[in-house]
């Protein structure tokens, strides 16, 4: 056993060493990229926001503010009809209509307010696409990683069970000791052991693609070459056009506009009645016309807390949006930051032009068949090999996360994917 801890902790300095010799000279190496992601991605994740139900919660949510957005704009008030009939020493027989006229503009107030609060709405509606859209690129990414890994697993189960059945036949002859026919055994049962590892990473994998009502199925290959780096300038300054920040931007605005909602509610309305009819008294008849204004007087409740109460809201939801602001800046930087790093190495990695594992192992076995290694240096180099393609392999798969909390960071998914003059954006729409 402490061979092979010994021969982990050479993979592991192998591939450090591997990645960082040629990262410097690959980072400014040109390689053809593409700004945009391929079509077959963009309809890909057009497919899971029709069938993810955070998506359609969202559009509901956001139907349900135009619809109170369209209900704010109508009339505060609607008129009274009043009908009196009173038979006494004098007959009186009357028909009235009152109105009450939004004299401080309660209307205007209110609709403003709920206009604030569907861009509100539908910032957080692009929010969860954006949310579920890059977590199904993570998880994207690593099922199809994951399933590389899974066949390179495979594929060093395969090459050790082929040594170990070569190694019992050259024991047998006497040709090799019976500890290096052993140590073949156990790198057989050691790589089965990873073998299960890899398909339960895989599993974990395809759980996060069927979370976000993505499919395991026919999904579209994983494309070569990652995208260009990261550029923080030209980003920086376009960071209120996130959607969490346009959102806190919204309920800002929402809020101031709620004050003055509060502070017209405190304004009293008049109600003005017109009415007509007629007076009978005996054998005489007379025509009755009235006008009555009314006016609410606001002595026991002036609605002075509701305006305390709406500023100090509107206070809180500003503060929280400039705490956004500061987030949405330091996570810019470090994903910038962190994804040209991760891109680097795995462009270093691409370039060294290592042999793959299978030509390693052709190699290591006839060097051993000559006798020129022995059973102990064929299964450090082999597991080397195969170590240092599964650590490259899960570096692709990290890079493209980080590629996914790039796009979150700077709002660039939508620009990305292409789709963002092609959004559904009903709920009608959603479901087709």
């Amino acid at each position: 056993m402490e061979l092979f801890v010994r021969a982990r902790w050479r993979a592991g300095l192998f591939v450090v060493a591997c990645l960082f010799a040629t990262t410097f000279a690959a980072a400014g190496a040109p390689s053809p990229l593409e700004d945009s992601a391929p079509p077959a991605l963009r309809d890909a994740v057009r497919d899971v926001w029709s069938r993810n139900p955070a998506v359609q919660s969202a559009q509901a949510r956001v139907d349900a503010a135009e619809a109170q957005s369209a209900a704010a704009g109508r009339p505060v008030y609607n008129p009274d009809l009043e009908l009196a009939a009173e038979n006494a020493d004098v007959n009186t027989r009357s028909v009235g209509i009152s109105q009450t006229i939004d004299w401080s503009g309660k209307r205007r107030a209110r609709e403003t307010a709920a206009t604030a609060d569907v861009r509100a709405v539908v910032a957080e509606r692009d929010e969860v696409r954006q949310r579920v859209a890059l977590d199904w690129l993570r998880g994207f990414a690593g099922f199809q990683v994951a399933t590389d890994q899974a066949g390179v697993g495979a594929e060093r189960v395969g090459l050790l069970e082929q040594f170990a059945a070569l190694a019992e036949r050259r024991f047998r002859v006497g040709d090799i000791p019976v500890l290096e026919r052993d140590l073949a055994i156990l790198a057989v049962q050691e790589a089965r052991a990873q073998q299960a590892g890899l398909i339960a990473d895989q599993a974990k994998t395809r759980q996060t693609l069927i979370g976000v009502g993505g499919r395991s199925d026919a999904l579209p290959p994983l494309p070569d070459a990652l995208p260009p780096p990261a550029d923080v300038a030209s980003v920086t300054t376009q960071l209120a056009s996130l959607p969490a920040l346009r959102r806190a931007q919204a309920e800002t605005e929402a809020a101031q506009a709620r004050i003055t909602v509060a502070e017209r509610e405190r304004r009293p309305d008049p109600t003005i009645l017109l009415a007509g009819g007629r007076v009978t008294d005996g054998p005489f008849h007379d025509r009755l016309i009235g006008v009555a204004v009314k006016i609410p007087l606001f002595v026991r409740n002036s609605y002075s807390a509701e305006v305390t109460a709406a500023r100090s809201n509107a206070d809180a939801v500003d503060a929280t949006r400039r705490d956004l602001t500061l987030r949405a800046t330091a996570e810019l930087e470090q994903a910038a930051s962190s994804y040209d790093a991760l891109r680097a190495a795995w462009l270093a990695w691409e370039q060294s032009r290592a042999p793959s594992a299978t030509e390693r192992a052709a190699l290591l076995q006839r060097l051993w068949e000559a006798g020129e290694i022995s059973t102990a240096d064929y299964l450090v180099q082999l597991k080397q090999s195969l170590d240092t393609e599964l650590t490259a392999m899960g570096l692709r798969a990290r890079a493209w996360a980080a590629w996914a909390d790039w796009l979150g960071a700077s709002g660039g998914l939508a620009s990305w994917l292409g789709t963002a003059d092609d959004l559904p954006t009903t709920s009608k729409e959603l479901s087709q």
